[in-house]
């Protein structure tokens, strides 16, 4: 939520990844990075990412840069 002089202002956003037809929820997503909600083992090279904010959705493809495994919920990718 984000408070300036005027108010308080807050943004509905759903974070997801898309791997061989599965979603799976992100809880953080950064330039290069994102971090699952829950620890998954995906044996995938590329997924697709979306964001969802105020019900816009914006979609992009990415490779990932470092395995998706069940000992950390964080990866890196690059997009396509």
């Amino acid at each position: 939520m984000i408070t300036n002089r005027s108010g308080t202002f807050s943004a509905d956003v759903e974070l997801n990844l898309y791997v061989q037809g599965e979603r799976y929820e992100i809880s953080h997503l950064g330039f290069d990075f994102a971090i699952l909600d829950q620890s998954q083992i995906l044996d995938a090279s590329e997924g697709d990412l979306e964001t969802i904010i105020n019900g816009k959705s914006s979609r992009w493809k990415v490779r990932f840069t470092s395995p998706i495994t069940s000992e950390s919920k964080r990866f890196t990718f690059k997009a396509l």
